[in-house]
């Protein structure tokens, strides 16, 4: 993490110093903005939200070990001075310049992901291939936003020979300001689908804010991106970056072939440019191509097609991402509750279909948030379907799950076909224990609100 000395953190935040001359000399490792998580020897951050304001834990930070706190200057200095203050005009700023300067100062190769789905699975497989050569800095959790991002940055050891930061984003402009904080030297966009065009409009609109990742990118820098896609290769057409357009068409530079479904243990493919062959011990034929692009910027850092081979087959994702878990009654299940799109949905459902052809197909599927006006629209396309998709069973919850389900109920033609929305997350748990056994293969996906997280760890746990 960020290494460096008071004086230091005044000129990169242009802050006013409020403190003795000898402890500008103060070395400070690291920084906070959560006095929950702060170590000893840190820099506080305190943040200021509609619902919150860190500076009213002063105290607790400096408890927890904080040398020296940020100040935003339309705040009262507090009474009694117990640390170093740096007076700025806005901590949140401060915070984000702090990140540039310390990027500034690292030479390292650093990589963006961004996209309407997959990021992160995406982050954990270049992670994944680039450890086999490589000290690796990576997003943890969800820390991708305009707080995450800088944080992500600053907390970078020293030692990381490569950086791999993951870029989400509501509205314009937020992935350009990302950009230019991480100012990454490969650009990675992994789709585009329909997440967040409550805010955006259109599929267009969340192609043209996926696409501003250039605007930090090097000038030299590399792009990779879902060639499958016509928005972003119109987008793209006139860009000066070095491009690399991957996907399953082979008019990309980097497709995959012979493509073999392992079941629940993954794939198994080749590379059409190389011919190396893969296993993929990931769910989902998505996936194989997210592995496209961790083996595109692999081989431009150097790896050989054997380090690639052994990073695939050795990669572990953050959780809740089409896991595979088995519940106490025997029934297995693939939790993918992290988060959900109408993409991602229905590519969750035909992984079920696909996979473990001799077991009973369910469905516990539920809302999707942030996809517009036209949401409805989406939520009842989904349950025609999952009823195309032959499912014995279809569960829903929420709101807009309901929709899924009273949609399935209209198309359904199969009178063995059971459908039924739940009210209550503890309904479905019920139901679910008492019906589910080893013959049984579940899909649990909505988006993260709706907490079906917590049904997948009682079934799977008990409680």
């Amino acid at each position: 993490m960020m290494e460096r000395t008071c004086s230091w953190i005044v000129k990169a935040t242009k802050g006013t110093w409020i403190g003795g001359p000898m402890e500008r000399h103060l070395w400070v490792r690291g920084v906070s903005t959560d006095t929950r998580k702060l170590e000893v020897n840190q820099l506080y951050i305190p943040l200021v939200g509609e619902r919150f304001d860190g500076h009213a834990f002063l105290d607790q930070a400096i408890q927890q070990g904080a040398v020296v706190v940020l100040w935003q200057k339309d705040h009262p200095l507090p009474d009694e001075k117990r640390v170093p203050i740096i007076l700025v005009d806005d901590t949140l700023k401060a915070l984000q310049r702090l990140a540039v300067a310390y990027r500034l100062e690292t030479s390292i190769p650093m990589i963006a992901v961004t996209g309407s789905n997959g990021k992160t699975t995406t982050k954990d497989l270049l992670a994944s291939v680039l450890a086999v050569k490589y000290e690796v800095h990576k997003t943890e959790g969800n820390l991708n936003n305009h707080i995450g991002v800088p944080l992500t940055l600053l907390s970078m050891s020293e030692q990381a020979e490569v950086a791999v930061i993951e870029m989400g984003m509501n509205h314009r402009g937020e992935i350009a300001l990302l950009s230019s904080m991480a100012q990454p030297d490969f650009a990675v966009i992994t789709n585009i689908g329909e997440s967040h065009i409550e805010f955006l409009g259109s599929r267009e609109g969340i192609a043209e804010a996926k696409c501003e990742v250039i605007e930090g990118l090097q000038a030299q820098g590399t792009l990779i991106y879902d060639g499958d896609e016509p928005l972003l290769r119109s987008l793209l057409q006139n860009d000066d970056h070095s491009q690399f357009p991957v996907g399953w068409g082979e008019e990309n530079e980097e497709s995959a072939i012979q493509i073999e479904s392992l079941g629940l243990k993954g794939f198994r493919f080749q590379s059409r440019t190389f011919g190396t062959s893969f296993q993929l011990p990931l769910l989902g034929r998505h996936n194989v191509k997210n592995a496209l692009f961790a083996m595109v910027v692999a081989r431009k850092l150097g790896l050989t097609e054997e380090e690639i081979v052994k990073g695939l087959a050795q990669v572990q994702l953050s959780g809740n991402r089409l896991e595979v878990c088995q519940a106490i009654n025997g029934m297995e299940i693939i939790n993918d509750s992290y988060n959900a799109s109408p993409t991602s949905m229905r590519a969750a459902l035909d992984l079920l279909a696909e996979v473990e052809p001799t077991k009973e197909k369910w469905a516990l599927l539920g809302d999707i948030f942030e996809i517009g006006d036209e949401e409805e629209i989406y939520h009842r396309q989904l349950g025609e379907y999952a009823i195309n998709k032959k499912l014995d069973r279809l569960y829903t919850m929420g709101e807009r799950g309901k929709w899924i389900s009273d949609q399935a109920k209209k198309v359904e033609k199969n009178p063995n076909c059971h459908i039924h929305h739940f009210d209550t997350l503890e309904e479905a748990i019920k139901e679910l224990k008492e019906e589910g056994n080893s013959n049984v293969l579940l899909l649990v996906k909505a988006s993260r609100a709706v907490q079906l997280d917590q049904a997948v760890r009682i079934l799977s746990e008990g409680a």
